[in-house]
C-alpha cells in the first residue's frame, strides 16, 4: 500500500510539474519569467505565429481596418502606429483596405515577428516602416501619430502601465487609440486590467475612453480619444518623425549605406536585408 501511495504522490508530484511547465511557457507565453524569455518564444514561433493564430484577412478587415477607418472618417491618410506589430497584423489590415491612404509605423522587440511582418509587407514598404525597438521608450516625438494600437500584448508587457503612457505621450489630441483588454485571466493573475481598472488607466493619461467592445474569447477591444483637438498629422515619410533614442530631440537620417544616423550624436542603426530598422542595435 505503501508503494502505491508513493508511485501515486509521485505521480501527481510530476503531472503538477508538467502542468507548472506549460502555464509557465505555453500558457502565459513566458510573461513571469521576464522579457527575454517572452522575446524568445516569440522568435521561436514566428514562422507559425500566423498559422496558430489562424488570422483571416475577411475578419481582420471586419474587425480591425473598417472599424480604424471608420473612427477617423472622413479622414483617409492618417499616420498609425502599431506598437508591438508582430507579423504586422495591423500594418496588412489597413494597407489592404481599399480607402487607407495613410503611413503605419509597426515596432516591435522581436526580430524574427518582424521579418514575418517584412515579408508580407514587400511591395508595401513606400507605405510602412518596421522598426526593431522597445514599446517603453518610443523613439518619437509628443502629439506625433493620428492612431496609436496595440492589440494582444500589454499583458505581455515588462511595464504595460509605462507602454500605454508611451502610446498616449505619442498620440496626438483628438487621436485615436485602439488596444486590448485581456478578459480570459485564467492564466495571467496579475497581468490582467478589469474594464473599470483600465478607464482609469485611460484617463489617467488624457486618454477618454470611448469603449470596451466584445471582440473575442480572449479579449476585448479598447477604444480611447486624447483629450484636446489638433491637425491631423497626415501621411509623413519615417525621416520626418523618427528621433534618436541617445538624444530624443534630434531627427534621425538615412544614408545610401543602408544606416540610419543622428545628426547630432552620430549614433546610427543598420537597416537589414528585409527592410527592417534595426534600432535595438543602436551604434552610438
Amino acid at each position: 500500500m505503501s508503494n502505491f501511495v508513493t508511485i501515486f504522490a509521485g505521480v501527481l508530484i510530476a503531472l503538477a510539474l508538467i502542468f507548472f511547465a506549460w502555464w509557465m511557457i505555453v500558457g502565459a507565453e513566458g510573461v513571469y519569467l521576464g522579457r527575454r524569455t517572452v522575446i524568445f518564444l516569440y522568435d521561436l514561433y514566428a514562422n507559425r505565429y500566423d498559422n496558430v493564430k489562424n488570422y483571416l484577412p475577411e475578419f481582420e478587415h471586419a474587425l480591425i481596418a473598417y472599424p480604424l477607418m471608420e473612427a477617423i472618417a472622413p479622414y483617409k491618410a492618417p499616420l498609425v502606429l502599431d506598437v508591438a506589430t508582430g507579423t504586422g497584423r495591423i500594418p496588412i489590415a489597413l494597407l489592404n483596405h481599399k480607402d487607407f491612404q495613410g503611413r503605419v509605423i509597426g515596432v516591435d522587440l522581436s526580430r524574427r515577428m518582424l521579418h514575418q511582418a517584412a515579408l508580407k509587407l514587400d511591395g508595401y514598404l513606400d507605405r510602412a516602416s518596421l522598426i526593431w525597438w522597445s514599446a517603453e521608450d518610443l523613439p518619437f516625438a509628443d502629439n506625433t501619430f493620428d492612431v496609436v494600437t496595440c492589440l494582444e500584448s500589454l499583458e505581455f508587457m515588462t511595464n504595460p502601465k509605462a507602454v500605454l503612457e508611451e502610446m498616449a505621450r505619442v498620440l496626438r489630441p483628438g487621436g485615436i487609440v485602439l488596444t486590448t483588454r485581456r478578459i480570459n485571466t485564467r492564466f495571467m493573475p496579475g497581468k490582467v486590467w478589469t474594464e473599470d481598472e483600465m478607464r482609469k488607466l485611460l484617463d489617467s493619461f488624457d486618454i477618454d475612453p470611448l469603449a470596451d467592445e466584445v471582440w473575442q474569447h480572449d479579449y476585448n477591444k479598447v477604444w480611447g480619444r486624447k483629450r484636446g483637438e489638433s491637425s491631423y498629422t497626415g501621411t509623413r515619410p519615417l525621416g520626418e518623425v523618427l528621433r534618436c533614442p541617445a538624444c530624443p530631440q534630434s531627427l534621425m537620417v538615412e544614408d545610401e549605406d543602408g544606416y540610419w544616423y543622428c545628426e547630432d550624436c552620430r549614433a546610427r542603426a543598420r537597416i537589414g536585408d528585409d527592410g527592417v530598422l534595426e534600432l535595438y542595435k543602436l551604434e552610438t
